[in-house]
């Protein structure tokens, strides 16, 4: 199996990366705000193994900020390789989940999605996520209150 970096090691290695890129840092979590998002690299020990940890990055809609109820955000999982394939990934995924065309196009997708295959039918397995996966993973993250719906900000502002 192959070692990768320790957690400690990541975290001296996104420090002065991330610093330079304008980031800055509050324990193991780096945010930049870049007008109407603000992105993030977060470190994340598991609960399970203290050598075990999660690289998740993640994108928050500034006029959704701040509630306790509401993120409107979405966010993934880097698998652990080199630091600097772990920043290449990260900076596109943030391009990526940063462009509001792309990202109105993939909530469409996925609601066309979510329509065929809705929670009760998750819950239940009774979908095949192999014949027909979802468009994009990171929308199942965004469910909120009815009075604040990220899902309905990106259809009526994106």
């Amino acid at each position: 199996m192959e070692q990768f970096l320790s957690e400690e090691q990541l975290i001296e290695y996104a420090k002065p990366y991330l610093k330079k890129k304008g980031f800055k840092k509050k324990n193991k979590r780096w945010t930049k705000n870049i007008g109407e998002f603000t992105i993030c690299f977060y470190i994340q020990g598991s609960s399970f193994s203290k050598e075990d940890y999660y690289i998740r990055p993640g994108v928050f809609i500034n006029a959704l900020l701040p509630t306790e109820l509401v993120y409107g955000h979405w966010n993934t999982e880097i698998e652990q390789t080199t630091p600097e394939e772990i920043m290449l990934k990260f900076e596109q995924w943030c391009e990526e989940w940063t462009n509001k065309s792309l990202i109105k196009e993939r909530l469409i997708a996925f609601m066309e999605w979510e329509q065929r295959n809705p929670l009760e039918k998750r819950r239940a397995g009774l979908v095949d996520y192999k014949k027909d996966p979802p468009p994009a993973q990171e929308f199942f993250g965004i469910d909120s209150p009815p009075w604040c719906s990220p899902k309905q900000y990106i259809l009526d502002n994106f």
